[in-house]
C-alpha cells in the first residue's frame, strides 16, 4: 500500500476518533454507493465498513493523500474477497450435495440456481418430493400443512422451474 506525498504526520491518539468519524462522514457515502454497485445493497454496508476499518487500522492512514480513492480500492478488494468466498462456499456446497446420499447424479448448476429462486416453502416441498421421494401426504405431515397446500405449492414450484430453465 503506497502512500503518496512526502509529508506524513501522525495524529495524536485523542484526535484519532474524531479523524475517523470525519473521514467516514466525508468518504463513507461515496464508498457505500460504490459498494452497492459492486455487491448490491444487501452487502454494501458490510463491505464498506470492513474496507474502512481495514484502512483506518493502518498506521499513518491519515497521511494518505487521496483517501477517497484509496478507500474505493479497499472497497473493491473487499468485494472481490466476498465474491471469492461465496464462490468457494458455492463449490464446496455443490460438492457436498454431489457426494452425499441425496443424489448420485451430477448436480446441474442451472437447476440449483433455479431452485434457489423458489420460496422457502416451495424449496422445502421440492426437496422432500424429489430428493426424499416423499408422497404429498408425507410432505403434508412432515411440514404440518394440508395436502392441498403441498399440491398447490409443488405445482407452482414446477411451473416456476420450467419457466426458469427454458
Amino acid at each position: 500500500m503506497a502512500f503518496t506525498g512526502s509529508a506524513r504526520h501522525e495524529v495524536p491518539e485523542e484526535d484519532l476518533g474524531a479523524s475517523i468519524e470525519a473521514a467516514w462522514r466525508r468518504h463513507g457515502p461515496g464508498a457505500l454507493r460504490f459498494a452497492a454497485a459492486l455487491v448490491g445493497p444487501g452487502d454494501a454496508h458490510d463491505i464498506t465498513a470492513n474496507a474502512f476499518l481495514r484502512v483506518t487500522r493502518q498506521s499513518g492512514w491519515t497521511s494518505i493523500e487521496h483517501l477517497d480513492r484509496y478507500l474505493l480500492r479497499a472497497v473493491r478488494n473487499e468485494a472481490s474477497n466476498l465474491a471469492r468466498a461465496r464462490q468457494r462456499r458455492w463449490k464446496r456446497d455443490l460438492r457436498a450435495v454431489a457426494d452425499s446420499a441425496i443424489t448420485d447424479e451430477v448436480v446441474d448448476v442451472d437447476v440449483v440456481r433455479a431452485i434457489a429462486t423458489l420460496s422457502i416453502q416451495q424449496r422445502s416441498v421440492v426437496f422432500l418430493a424429489y430428493w426424499q421421494q416423499m408422497t404429498e401426504a408425507e410432505i403434508a405431515s412432515t411440514l404440518e400443512i394440508s395436502r392441498g397446500t403441498v399440491h398447490r405449492t409443488l405445482s407452482r414450484a414446477q411451473a416456476h422451474l420450467r419457466e426458469a430453465l427454458e
